[in-house]
């Protein structure tokens, strides 16, 4: 397996996105880390992954008090890269990755950090 790609490496606050070029076609997997908070005691919060316009996993985690920030369980998330190459020579295509809010209990500013890498 190839090194992994740092895709995201930076303070939020969510949502975040960027593009990345694949590096080939096949079976991958996002790894997903970061913190976020919530104004109010006990509630599920986290990070909603959105990979190409379509959510495809949440790293969460429950928090118990009131305007903390929390790190989220980090999360190992498959994805498929099954954009042809295209043109001539043929050039790589690229994928959306979108980090947002969970839900409207999930905060975020910039005291949290993300982090997400790309493993082909």
């Amino acid at each position: 397996m190839a090194q992994p790609q740092v895709i995201i490496n930076q303070a939020g606050g969510l949502p975040i996105q960027t593009s990345v070029v694949a590096p080939g076609v096949g079976p991958a997997m996002l790894v997903v880390a970061g913190s976020v908070w919530s104004p109010n005691a006990n509630q599920m919060i986290g990070i909603d992954v959105i990979f190409d316009g379509q959510s495809i996993g949440h790293a969460v985690i429950f928090s118990n008090g009131a305007s903390t920030h929390r790190a989220v369980v980090p999360m190992h998330i498959p994805i498929e890269l099954d954009k042809q190459w295209e043109g001539d020579p043929p050039q790589p295509p690229n994928y959306t990755v979108e980090l947002a809010p969970l839900n409207g209990e999930t905060a975020s500013d910039s005291n949290d950090w993300y982090q997400v890498l790309l493993r082909a």
